[in-house]
């Protein structure tokens, strides 16, 4: 007794192939998406473009200013200052700081106040010495200016002593988002 029907003798190879086609065509997406950096997963600096000058005011004080000019708004907590320079016995010398304190600074009731520096230049936000200017307590944005103030400001960051900086020097400032490890800034800059 034969069975009137049809034939599926001929159907399960037809969807293995095609399971084998769409497994295929899966992996070489993830593979893809991985090789084009899908799977990258490490935070992006903030792009920010930044001024900085070094000024050599007098015998005994210089000054750094840097100034925001333009890009994403930096949050000071987060930035690392790396100061590299070679001393006067030829030896490369780096200092790493997050904002320092610093004394020597008067506000603008005329006050002596101590600083984290660099200091934020804004009084629209406050004034020298006021927790909202210290450095790691504000948001960085444009068109703002962090400054060391005074020779002692320098010193803190740099750890030079004002009166041995001679105009010409190359001081190398690298700024870090600590975030990501990358630097915002990174720039060889001559003393004025």
């Amino acid at each position: 007794m034969r069975k009137n029907g049809r034939n599926e003798d001929a159907v399960s190879p037809v969807i293995g192939v095609m399971l084998m086609i769409v497994v295929t065509v899966i992996i070489a997406a993830i593979v893809s998406g991985f090789a084009s950096g899908m799977g990258d997963t490490q935070k992006a600096a903030p792009a920010a473009a930044i001024q900085c000058s070094i000024v050599k005011v007098d015998a005994d004080n210089v000054v750094i200013t840097l100034k925001h000019v333009s890009g994403d708004s930096l949050k000071t907590a987060d930035l690392r200052f790396y100061v590299s320079y070679v001393d006067s016995t030829g030896t490369p010398v780096q200092k790493r700081t997050q904002g320092v304190s610093a004394a020597g600074f008067t506000n603008s009731r005329g006050e002596a106040v101590s600083a984290k520096v660099p200091y934020l230049t804004d009084v629209k936000v406050g004034d020298v010495g006021d927790d909202a200017t210290n450095y790691g307590n504000f948001i960085w944005n444009p068109g703002q200016i962090l400054t060391t103030g005074n020779a002692a400001g320098f010193n803190a960051i740099t750890g030079l002593d004002a009166s041995g900086v001679k105009i010409g020097d190359i001081i190398s400032i690298k700024i870090v988002d600590t975030a990501s490890q990358k630097a915002v800034f990174d720039q060889d800059v001559r003393v004025q």
